[in-house]
């Protein structure tokens, strides 16, 4: 059977068409779980500083895995090279925007869809007048050297980065000042400063 010019033609258009609208797919795909992971980045709360090396801190996290937003509590243990222990977890029904302290230090507010939630130490959710919120910012400030990959705290102290790390925020885990949680776009670490 003998293929006319046009048919030819149409045949390659076809074709073309199709690999576009392939191709198309794949980067609308690629870029859009790009941005759905940058805006579901991880976010922590100290619930506890340590006071010294054998006193855990005890931290709250936020991650998207496993396409699930989960919460937890954990302890981190400073004897055991820094080992995240689970004292608490629950899956949320969304990505939460900021966390924030409870003013009698038992359990923790999520905002989540322009709403503050109450949740108990066990991370069960209940009623809670928005009045006993802690409002005061926890994070630290802190200045990102990029050329260097380093974060600046107090002019004094400094914690180098993998290159390609950016730093999102940064706690201290400690009362000295000397174990920090950073969080990055890439996820978590903790830091340690020599004295």
């Amino acid at each position: 059977m003998n293929e006319t010019m046009k048919e030819k033609c149409v045949r390659f258009m076809l074709i073309g068409f199709f690999i576009l609208i392939t191709i198309s797919a794949f980067l609308y795909r690629h870029e859009n779980s790009r941005l759905k992971v940058e805006a579901n980045h991880p976010l922590a709360l100290v619930l506890q500083t340590s006071i010294h090396t054998k006193d855990h801190p005890v931290v709250a996290l936020y991650e998207y895995k496993n396409s699930k937003h989960l919460l937890a509590v954990y302890e981190i243990e400073r004897t055991n090279r820094f080992k995240f222990k689970t004292l608490q977890a629950a899956e949320l029904g969304s990505a939460p925007d900021d966390m924030s302290l409870d003013l009698s230090g038992i359990g923790l507010w999520i905002h989540i869809n322009g709403e503050w939630l109450y949740f108990t130490n066990s991370l069960k959710e209940v009623k809670r007048n928005q009045s006993q919120r802690k409002t005061s910012p926890l994070e630290t400030t802190f200045i990102y050297n990029e050329k260097k990959s380093v974060i600046l705290i107090n002019d004094k102290q400094s914690i180098p980065l993998m290159d390609g790390e950016t730093p999102k925020g940064i706690y201290s885990l400690s009362e000295d000042g000397l174990l920090w949680l950073v969080i990055t776009r890439q996820g978590l670490k903790i830091a340690t400063i020599e004295t």
